[in-house]
């Protein structure tokens, strides 16, 4: 399976999805003009991934701001990612948020009760 990366813009977080490497990252800003259409290729790869996941999956969130239609996309991410924990296989959820943004730190918390998942949370 080919690792999907997408470069960070203004508007857009960076994706890092490599199961070769074992890396899951969404990082930065969302705030895409078309949000189904920038997070459509992400869910392609998600679907294909949870057919034969990793032993281990450790999902990263280190995002510093989204808007209202990427809460829909996140917590969909974070729920397709769930499927992994379904099947019986290690799945890791952090959360990164800086010191200062109590918003940012509230904002894991709401995701995680909402995915019913638990989420480690990283202070940076």
């Amino acid at each position: 399976m080919l690792p999907l990366i997408i470069d960070e813009t203004q508007d857009t977080p960076q994706v890092i999805l490599d199961n070769q490497q074992n890396q899951y990252w969404f990082r930065g800003t969302s705030i895409p003009e078309n949000t189904k259409k920038f997070y459509e290729p992400i869910f392609v790869w998600i679907a294909e991934y949870v057919k034969q996941p990793n032993k281990e999956t450790i999902l990263n969130f280190k995002m510093k701001y989204f808007n209202t239609s990427s809460t829909k996309s996140l917590l969909d991410i974070m729920d397709s990612f769930k499927e992994i924990a379904r099947q019986g296989n290690p799945l890791i959820i952090n959360w990164y948020f800086h010191e200062e943004d109590e918003d940012m730190y509230e904002a894991g918390v709401g995701f995680s009760k909402m995915v019913r998942f638990p989420f480690n949370y990283i202070k940076y």
